[in-house]
């Protein structure tokens, strides 16, 4: 039963990621960066959501569909249209805090282990710190998730005074990170027959 759902589930997966261009939930296309959704993705680096574009193998087809050539003159014929002299545009990218937000919580971690050890804090007291934290974190990181869900399959936009995705991910980083020190103190726990 168990080896069955594994397949269905791999399955889903590979449709998945079939479905990965032109697949937009919003119906835009070629949506420009940030992205209406909150779903951006850009592989190819051209600052337009994967989702709202065709793939790279079928853009030129698609491209020569749909375009309408508006003015054969000589001198237009004659333009580079690749000569580098358009203006290049700052494209201002998601910077999230992975190195910062590991460092600071294995430094905490750190700190609250030694205190524990040194009898300051009981040991009881540091894994409540930390079960805590990973309780905080799993909780702000999935109810941020299920807004970006709510977003994209509904349309809602819910109007918060920061940006959903951004804080979705710093604590789902948070999480991941804390969820490492809840698997070590539990380690034995895999092994134990």
């Amino acid at each position: 039963m168990i080896k069955k759902f594994s397949i269905f589930v791999i399955f889903i997966l590979i449709f998945t990621f079939l479905y990965g261009w032109k697949d937009c939930p919003m119906r835009e296309t070629n949506c420009p960066f940030p992205g209406k959704c909150g779903l951006y993705v850009d592989t190819d680096n051209d600052s337009i959501c994967d989702h709202s574009q065709y793939s790279p193998e079928n853009r030129v087809k698609a491209s020569n569909k749909d375009t309408v050539i508006k003015d054969l003159s000589p001198q237009k014929l004659n333009e580079n249209p690749v000569s580098g002299n358009e203006p290049k545009t700052k494209v201002k990218r998601r910077i999230y805090h992975l190195i910062p937000i590991s460092v600071i919580l294995t430094l905490l971690y750190i700190l609250t282990s030694i205190l524990s050890k040194r009898k300051i804090i009981r040991f009881g007291t540091h894994i409540k710190i930390w079960n805590v934290l990973l309780l905080i974190s799993f909780l702000i990181s999935g109810i941020l998730g299920i807004l970006l869900i709510i977003r994209v399959n509904l349309g809602l936009t819910i109007a918060l005074p920061f940006n959903i995705l951004f804080w979705h991910v710093e604590f789902g980083i948070a999480m991941a990170i804390i969820s490492i020190f809840h698997i070590i103190w539990h380690w034995k726990y895999f092994f134990h027959k």
